[in-house]
């Protein structure tokens, strides 16, 4: 079981940015690294200042986020850290932030059992 804590660590966004992986969705993107010595998911969420101009709004989004990630199965998370971008130009709804946010772990995972 993999227990979810927030990215904190600039050493940690560092790496993640520099040496991780990108995947992308319509609305989403998933910046992540894998560490398997780790039992931990560090998770980071960003809502970009450029579409959305009130914090209010950002910090919604940003509060859906964490929810939605909330809901992905442990089974589908993994070991590492990953941040989640949010590129629309609309607030989602938590439905299809939910949908999305797992079809990329989803695809994290595939991409792992294919190497």
């Amino acid at each position: 079981m993999v227990q979810i804590k927030r990215l904190k660590s600039k050493s940690r966004i560092d790496l993640l940015f520099h040496q991780g992986e990108m995947i992308h969705s319509k609305t989403l993107l998933l910046r992540y690294r894998k560490s398997p010595e780790s039992g931990v998911y560090f998770s980071g969420v960003s809502a970009p200042k450029k579409n959305f101009a009130r914090a209010v709004d950002r910090n919604r989004i940003k509060r859906l986020l964490r929810v939605a990630l909330e809901e992905v199965p442990s089974d589908d998370l993994f070991h590492g850290s990953g941040m989640l971008l949010y590129r629309g130009e609309k607030i989602p709804t938590l439905e299809n932030l939910t949908e999305e946010v797992l079809s990329l772990f989803l695809r994290v995972k595939k991409n792992e059992s294919l190497l």
